[in-house]
């Protein structure tokens, strides 16, 4: 029994001596960078494939869009007849049938683009160290980040990397 009643304090001792080295141990720091992913994209050697796609949309949409405003205007100041009426509903569909095609359009011709950005900004981030990489717009928008060092701006890098 008097074993027993030396073991304990000895092993409560080892405890401690060890808990300053567990409490001494440091996290890592994450290393966040940032790009503007619309340069990148524009700066993409395909972009024009894209581009002329919602060229495209662009020229097929504006007139839709000019006409729904002229009779939704007519119709919120109470003078649209019923055939301007039915003419907007049916319009509006047509229009929101166009926007799907051109939309699903516009992401299949950029889905390539978009996959090798994906791998190119992987490949940067993990020769410069970085764990997280976020799109400027998104991190300004949400109000997710409030301040960034310089020298966090990844974007002429990718830029380089996707034109290789």
């Amino acid at each position: 029994m008097k074993r027993m009643l030396w073991i304990v304090p000895v092993l409560a001792a080892v405890g401690l001596m060890g808990a300053p080295l567990v409490a001494q141990t440091k996290p890592q720091a994450v290393k966040v960078g940032f790009i503007n992913s619309d340069a990148v994209i524009e700066a993409h050697p395909d972009y024009a494939k894209v581009k002329a796609v919602r060229d495209q949309a662009d020229k097929e949409l504006k007139p839709l869009q000019t006409q729904l405003t002229q009779l939704q205007q007519k119709i919120q100041s109470g003078q649209a007849s019923a055939k301007e009426q039915q003419d907007f509903q049916t319009l509006r569909q047509a229009y929101n049938d166009a926007l799907k095609k051109w939309a699903t359009r516009t992401e299949e011709a950029g889905k390539p683009l978009t996959d090798q950005i994906d791998k190119v900004i992987k490949k940067v981030a993990e020769d410069n160290g970085f764990q997280v990489v976020m799109d400027y717009k998104v991190a300004q928008a949400s109000s997710l980040v409030v301040y960034a060092a310089d020298g966090l701006d990844l974007t002429a890098k990718v830029i380089e990397e996707v034109k290789k």
